[in-house]
């Protein structure tokens, strides 16, 4: 059995005890020190469970208000870093990484989850793909009967890592196991967090752009595009347009219009990275973005 952690809240002590009126030595008398109620207040320190009991008896608050276990806090901490993936933050992924190396995992989701993160980082970050694929395939070989948003993403981002190795042929594989799943899996996506229903249509337009499949680049940023207008949304709306432009441009479309969107897009939601190659992009295309 793994060990067992658990973090007390102390400024949660401390709100109690402020809001109950009492000083320190008085929520300390005939339990402990006053020292000992300073520590779990200033310090987080863990004190025996029999004082614990106690003074959240005299507070009159159950013990679930002023601790964290394990199955909390990693829930608490994956809940952040689904956040920091929404935002590109993967430098505040591998921060909240780290802290559940020392904690015990037994949730097979949290596991996969973990997992897929971890790869996430070495493909976005370290650009190891060798690494990112076997953290995704680790991710996939987690044993769970539903599929989720996240085992379409895995597949996803497992095809994206073999095209950067200019593995092709291996990256149509999972490619086409994403298109499945997304077939089998559209009314569940649809129901689901709409970034992460936007994150598995801009991945699946970017990776189709990559393999040629210029068709399947307007389906997909199309249905990225959907949700995000219904949802209100800049979500990826920049990236999706661009992909699209880009499909277009490839199969002999005239683009402007999609290039220029994606251009607005970006300049509005900050999206440094769109938005430089996109001015450098339409600058040399001569295109007025003030045109109706």
């Amino acid at each position: 059995m793994g060990i067992v952690f658990m973090k007390i809240l102390g400024e949660k002590i401390r709100h109690y005890r402020k809001l109950r009126g009492i000083s320190q030595s008085e929520l300390a008398d005939g339990i402990c020190t006053q020292a000992t109620v300073s520590l779990i207040e200033k310090k987080d320190k863990i004190p025996s469970m029999k004082i614990l009991v106690r003074i959240c008896e005299r507070l009159g608050i159950t013990m679930n208000l002023v601790i964290v276990n394990d199955d909390s806090q990693i829930y608490s901490i994956i809940s952040e870093i689904k956040k920091l993936f929404y935002q590109d933050d993967y430098d505040g992924i591998v921060a909240k990484l780290d802290k559940l190396k020392d904690i015990n995992i037994n949730n097979k989701q949290e596991i996969k989850l973990i997992h897929f993160f971890s790869g996430l980082v070495e493909y976005e970050v370290e650009k190891n793909y060798d690494k990112a694929i076997f953290d995704f395939n680790r991710a996939m070989n987690v044993n769970i009967v539903s599929v989720d948003m996240y085992d379409i993403l895995i597949n996803i981002y497992t095809a994206k890592a073999y095209v950067n190795k200019g593995s092709d042929d291996e990256a149509k594989v999972y490619y086409d196991q994403s298109k499945d799943l997304i077939k089998s899996s559209v009314e569940k996506i649809n129901d689901e967090n709409y970034r992460d229903s936007i994150l598995i249509y801009a991945n699946m337009s970017e990776l189709a752009l990559e393999l040629g499949d210029n068709e399947s680049v307007i389906e997909y940023a199309n249905e990225g595009i959907y949700i995000a207008r219904k949802e209100q949304s800049l979500f990826k709306l920049d990236s999706m347009y661009n992909y699209m432009a880009e499909a277009g441009t490839k199969d002999g479309q005239k683009s402007d219009e999609d290039y220029i969107k994606a251009y607005v897009i970006s300049s509005i939601s900050g999206n440094k990275n769109v938005f430089d190659t996109l001015k450098s992009k339409i600058s040399k295309m001569s295109l007025n973005i003030f045109n109706n």
